[in-house]
């Protein structure tokens, strides 16, 4: 999906570590530039340290993307495993919309916890949980009507969401996410022109443990003067 923005200006929201921009740029499709940003000026400050020999990479707090010389610049925005975490999404994705230019690309993946792709992690989780590997559970525990609502569920939300705060603010864990939900919420700014299926796309999102939309902001309506949309 990078390879299709070779020379193009990138935004990566939510970057982590910044691995992803920093392989992007390894590769003989690297983007012209590259901006990650993050929450934390403590993960801002040790990507700028990490790649400073890297002179396309630049790293800035979320808050500093407000900026006027943000706004419209990207012709693609990355938004990767953010918006399950997210409890309001309305302001990120007014904020993702002004970040892009005309014609630009937003990126978002998410991870599938409905349907089939939900068991087969549960059973994972609770090995990994009993084998002590990993840091991050990833999900609350399900009850035995929990699970089956979420195996069942549609383009609905299908159960209560479990609210967290380390101190940063509130936050979701993976619990009760559900990517149809978001898909339908993103139509109504954007225009969804394909969902991807990882890591095999020939899955489709249904039964993948992980989806993409690629989608287009929404052009102004000719018949409404500019003040619309379609």
């Amino acid at each position: 999906l990078a390879k299709e923005f070779r020379g193009k200006r990138v935004l990566d929201y939510g970057c982590g570590d910044g691995t992803f921009l920093a392989l992007t740029m390894m590769t003989p499709d690297a983007p012209a530039t590259g901006v990650g940003a993050e929450l934390s000026l403590d993960a801002m400050e040790d990507c700028r340290l990490r790649y400073c020999e890297e002179p396309r990479l630049q790293f800035v707090c979320v808050a500093d993307l407000d900026a006027s010389e943000h706004l419209g610049r990207y012709d693609a925005v990355f938004c990767m495993e953010v918006f399950e975490h997210v409890v309001n999404w309305d302001p990120e994705i007014a904020r993702l919309e002004r970040l892009l230019a005309p014609g630009g690309t937003l990126v978002l993946s998410v991870p599938v916890e409905t349907g089939l792709p939900l068991i087969v992690k549960q059973i994972v989780r609770r090995v990994a949980g009993w084998r002590g590997i990993g840091h991050y559970p990833g999900t609350s525990s399900y009850s035995p009507g929990e699970l089956a609502a979420s195996v069942l569920a549609g383009a609905s939300q299908h159960i209560a969401r479990p609210l967290f705060d380390n101190g940063n603010g509130p936050f979701h864990d993976h619990k009760g996410f559900n990517w149809m939900v978001l898909k339908a919420r993103l139509s109504r700014q954007f225009e969804i022109q394909r969902v991807v299926a990882s890591p095999f796309r020939w899955l489709g999102p249904h039964l993948a443990t992980q989806a993409w939309f690629i989608a287009r902001r929404r052009v102004a309506s000719p018949r409404s003067g500019g003040a619309g949309r379609q």
